[in-house]
């Protein structure tokens, strides 16, 4: 539990919490919280939810499970295609711009935009 441990005491310190602030609203004496953080003692799991919520991440993160505070967001669009965070953000952007241009002939237009990315890296990679 050396990941949860060092997670934990990261947390709340760049939260700018007190041991005692974090064991209070965990309902623990300050010393079973500072145990947590020391990797003496493990809490069980309602306190690990408790600890996820107060820091709004997910508990999979505290248990070293992943490597981000949450789980990154997938949208299912249809059967064949699903869309993380960052893809959506994309697509918001180009529709504001120029979606709907791309859109009166897809198949041609992807292929010119994917012809014009690859020289954009090309070009970013020779200097």
């Amino acid at each position: 539990m050396y990941v949860f441990s060092e997670r934990l005491k990261d947390l709340r310190i760049e939260s700018g919490y007190k041991q005692d602030e974090i064991a209070k609203a965990l309902n623990v004496t300050t010393s079973a919280y500072g145990y947590y953080e020391q990797g003496r003692n493990e809490p069980p799991l309602q306190t690990i939810n408790k600890i996820a919520n107060i820091y709004g991440i997910s508990s999979d993160y505290l248990l070293g499970l992943i490597d981000t505070p949450n789980h990154s967001l997938q949208y299912s669009i249809t059967e064949e295609l699903t869309l993380n965070e960052s893809e959506v953000k994309t697509i918001k952007y180009m529709k504001e711009s120029f979606l709907e241009e791309i859109s009166a002939n897809p198949e041609a237009n992807v292929e010119s935009l994917k012809r014009y990315w690859e020289f954009i890296k090309n070009e970013k990679n020779e200097k």
